[in-house]
């Protein structure tokens, strides 16, 4: 953007770390800063070089994330050259502060201090579920057949994967968990249906299923598969286009595990283990280890996908 008066407004991506170089500037603006992954890497050896020849300054925005980043670094930076300001969402005039509120009630208490508050949010270890409490979810919670059954998968080749739901009187109830090791998606349909003969069933779960595989009779997808094994209308098939972002799916969660009602039957030990161990990494990718049974995440992924399917309302603001 060239002004009449001689300036000029550039515009780059932080998806390159590169962007900007060989560029001189006043003053740079970096927004959301969290967002970029490689913002260390753009800072040291792009972006303060850019501000070499006018002795400029820059301007460097975000909205914190968990755990130790490089933003909350710089933010904490000890320099008589540095001026850091915290700044919460009830500080924006343009926001009713009674939406802040409503929101309080939505969201987890750590989300809600990371993301409206904008405080230095640092969970140890990180763990995926950090509202998980076994004391108030692992409930016993038996079958009702008045309700629907919503089935999640996740395809893994091994196990392949799925857990089984009712959503009762405003309570979210996981019944049932399956984790079939050397076998398929044939098998568990048929496991499904042996421990649910007459239920009513509605399928969501992880979006790769809609693909063909080699691993079904007639190269059909998991999907494809699903309906024909448990004889389901197109209406009962909820199955994303896309998978969710592990970001959102967390936020969305920790909410429904601190503010709304969730069981998790006993008998789904290996859901259990993944919502007390599962971790995410600094950029909150989920860290899976394929060698345990602890942090596999196979059981943690449907329920993922289950909560973005049908309660990702929960969250109406973020």
């Amino acid at each position: 953007m060239r002004l009449i008066t001689g300036g000029v407004i550039d515009f780059w991506s932080m998806d390159e770390p590169d962007s900007g170089r060989g560029r001189k500037y006043k003053r740079v603006v970096i927004d959301e800063a969290e967002k970029a992954r490689k913002f260390r890497e753009a800072w040291n050896q792009t972006i303060m070089p850019t501000l070499l020849d006018y002795k400029g300054d820059a301007w460097i925005l975000s909205t914190p994330k968990f755990g130790n980043t490089f933003f909350k670094e710089l933010f904490h930076k000890e320099d008589p050259q540095w001026a850091r300001f915290n700044l919460s969402t009830y500080d924006n005039p343009h926001i009713d502060v009674d939406e802040v509120d409503n929101l309080r009630q939505q969201l987890d208490e750590l989300t809600f201090r990371c993301e409206i508050l904008a405080e230095d949010v640092n969970l140890a270890n990180n763990p995926f579920a950090y509202a998980f409490d076994a004391e108030k979810h692992i409930e016993p919670c038996s079958y009702d057949q008045r309700y629907h059954i919503y089935l999640s998968f996740d395809f893994n080749v091994d196990p392949i994967t799925c857990i089984a739901v009712q959503h009762i009187d405003g309570c979210i109830r996981v019944i049932n968990e399956f984790a079939l090791r050397n076998s398929d998606i044939y098998q568990l349909t048929q496991n499904i249906i042996a421990r649910f003969p007459k239920a009513a069933f509605v399928v969501t779960g992880d979006a790769t299923g809609a693909n063909r595989s080699a691993l079904t009779a007639g190269n059909y997808g998991y999907y494809d598969v699903v309906q024909k094994q448990l004889m389901l209308g197109r209406s009962q098939m909820k199955q994303p286009a896309v998978n969710p972002s592990v970001r959102d799916t967390r936020v969305l969660m920790n909410s429904l595990l601190q503010n709304y009602q969730v069981m998790v039957d006993p008998s789904c030990n290996q859901l259990i283990r993944d919502l007390q161990y599962v971790e995410v990494d600094d950029d909150g990718d989920i860290l899976k280890d394929r060698s345990t049974d602890i942090r596999k995440a196979d059981l943690l992924d449907c329920f993922r996908y289950y909560c973005n399917s049908f309660h990702k309302d929960w969250l109406r603001v973020l």
